[in-house]
């Protein structure tokens, strides 16, 4: 009896080992595509991934100083800008003009009314004429000469990072002695390697620099010309 009915058990049981494998296979393949779907959505990394050093090289050696981890920056972080702007400006302008021409003209014939109608004219006192000469001359000289120098240190905020590790920074201060008020605005973009340890950049390491400062107050309205000196500079009428 149990002879006759093997084939029927072995085909049963070949079929459920079947199924149970697709099942298997199917739930597999399931959670590699959720993996896959995972993994595409991760965002990448906001810092330059760290280069692997030397370990047996760091560990064993003498002279070795294994560096500092790379310091992490986020936006709103406050940094500290060391301000050393110099500039020198030196221009000199000539300018001669000559000018000199000569009108020189005589009238020959012309029409006169006559009783019959028109005819020609007689020159009694002479022929008329235009004898004109002019010339002028013009020599200008101009020498401008400045130097600015802005040393100052200023904190600000970093307002954005990107993903390559550049820094978006700006500083804004107002100082303000007796009457004498100074606004400081600053933006550019830095390096995050050029931040030192104690949480300092150069102005000259950052790029895109903006600086802008304005005074106000007695000194700086002694100091501007008035609109009478400006407005003979802007007609300029000789």
């Amino acid at each position: 009896m149990m002879k006759g009915n093997s084939p029927i058990l072995l085909a049963i049981l070949v079929a459920t080992s079947a199924s149970h494998l697709h099942a298997q296979t199917s739930s597999l393949g399931a959670r590699q595509r959720q993996a896959e779907a995972l993994e595409v959505r991760r965002i990448a990394p906001r810092e330059t991934p760290q280069i692997e050093r030397n370990a047996v090289y760091e560990q064993h050696s003498w002279v070795t100083v294994k560096p500092a981890p790379p310091k992490l920056f986020k936006v709103g972080d406050l940094i500290t800008i060391v301000i050393r702007e110099s500039r020198k400006f030196e221009a000199d302008a000539d300018l001669e003009t000559k000018t000199k021409f000569d009108v020189k003209s005589e009238l020959e014939a012309f029409f006169s009314l006559t009783d019959g109608g028109l005819g020609a004219a007689d020159f009694h006192r002479g022929k008329p004429s235009v004898d004109y000469k002019y010339g002028s001359k013009l020599k200008s000289e101009g020498d401008t000469n400045r130097e600015d120098r802005l040393t100052t240190r200023i904190t600000g905020r970093i307002i954005d990072v990107k993903p390559n590790g550049i820094l978006v920074v700006e500083a804004r201060a107002r100082v303000r002695h007796d009457d004498e008020i100074s606004e400081i605005t600053l933006t550019g973009v830095c390096r995050k390697e050029d931040v030192t340890a104690d949480n300092t950049v150069l102005s000259t390491q950052i790029a895109n620099k903006d600086i802008s400062v304005r005074n106000k107050g007695a000194l700086r309205s002694a100091a501007r010309r008035g609109w009478i000196p400006r407005l003979i500079d802007l007609i300029k009428p000789f």
